[in-house]
Formats: C-alpha cells, sequence, structure tokens
C-alpha cells in the first residue's frame, strides 16, 4: 500500500520552483493592489503604501498607511458624507 511522506508539504513548499511562483504571485497581486488604489488618490501616496515581505515559504502583502482601512472600505467625510473605499485589498485576493 502507498504511504504519504508527512513532509511532503514542506518538501513541496521548499521547493525553488514553488518558492519563486510563491513570490511572483505576491508580487503580481500587490501590483494589482497599487494599480487599483492609484486610481482614486492624486499623490499616490496610498499605492506606494503596499509592500511585500517574502519569507522562506510564504509571502505578505500589507499596507504601511495609517488611514488603509478607511480609504480601502469607506469612510465619513468632515461633512458628514460618504466615501466609498477603493477596495485595493480585494483586487489582490480575486
Amino acid at each position: 500500500m502507498a504511504q504519504v511522506d508527512s513532509n511532503l508539504e514542506s518538501y513541496l513548499a521548499h521547493l525553488p520552483a514553488v518558492r519563486a511562483e510563491v513570490r511572483a504571485l505576491a508580487e503580481s497581486r500587490a501590483a494589482r493592489m497599487r494599480a487599483v488604489a492609484a486610481t482614486r488618490q492624486n499623490t499616490g501616496d496610498f499605492a506606494r503604501s503596499f509592500k511585500v515581505e517574502h519569507g522562506s515559504t510564504d509571502s505578505v502583502i500589507y499596507s504601511d498607511d495609517p488611514n488603509a482601512l478607511s480609504k480601502n472600505y469607506g469612510h465619513t467625510a468632515p461633512d458628514g458624507t460618504f466615501v466609498d473605499g477603493v477596495h485595493a485589498f480585494e483586487a489582490g485576493i480575486s
């Protein structure tokens, strides 16, 4: 009977081709997020706030903008009107 190595997941995750593909996918998704964020802001600060950190087998995309949640999901302006969010985070997962 066939057996599956209990370390198969780790073995596959550490393959050079898999690691390269994970990194490339993270960079591609971050680029998409930056492009979506850039459509709504003249300064480009929000778009530039997206960063990618690569670990040994994974990658993390994040924004270092302190107002990222409000810019992404929307907020109420000082005059009381609602400002729709840009939804850049969602663009990175679709």
